[in-house]
C-alpha cells in the first residue's frame, strides 16, 4: 500500500460548545490511531457528562479510512453520527 498523496487528520484535541433552543451541544475531538483510543475516549466522556441524553461519535483509521464507525445514540438515524 503506498502512502496517499494528501491526508487530513486531528493534530490536537478540541473543544466545542453550541446552544440552540435550551438544548446544548458539546462536541470533542481527538487525534486518536486505534479504535480502543476511540472507546477509551468515549468511556471518559460518558463518566464527565453524566446527564447527557446522547454520545453521538464518529471516527476513520487508518490510510485508506476503511475503518470507521458513527453512532446516532438514539438520535434519529443519520441525524448525528454521519454529520460528524
Amino acid at each position: 500500500m503506498s502512502d496517499p498523496e494528501y491526508y487530513q487528520t486531528i493534530e490536537k484535541a478540541s473543544f466545542a460548545e453550541y446552544k440552540d433552543r435550551g438544548s446544548k451541544f458539546i462536541a470533542y475531538a481527538y487525534p486518536v490511531q486505534s479504535v480502543e483510543d476511540c472507546k477509551q475516549y468515549l468511556q471518559q466522556l460518558k463518566k464527565e457528562h453524566p446527564k447527557a441524553v446522547h454520545h453521538c461519535f464518529a471516527y476513520r483509521l487508518g490510510w485508506d479510512g476503511n475503518q470507521f464507525r458513527v453512532s446516532d445514540d438514539g438520535e434519529p438515524s443519520g441525524t448525528a453520527g454521519r454529520p460528524i
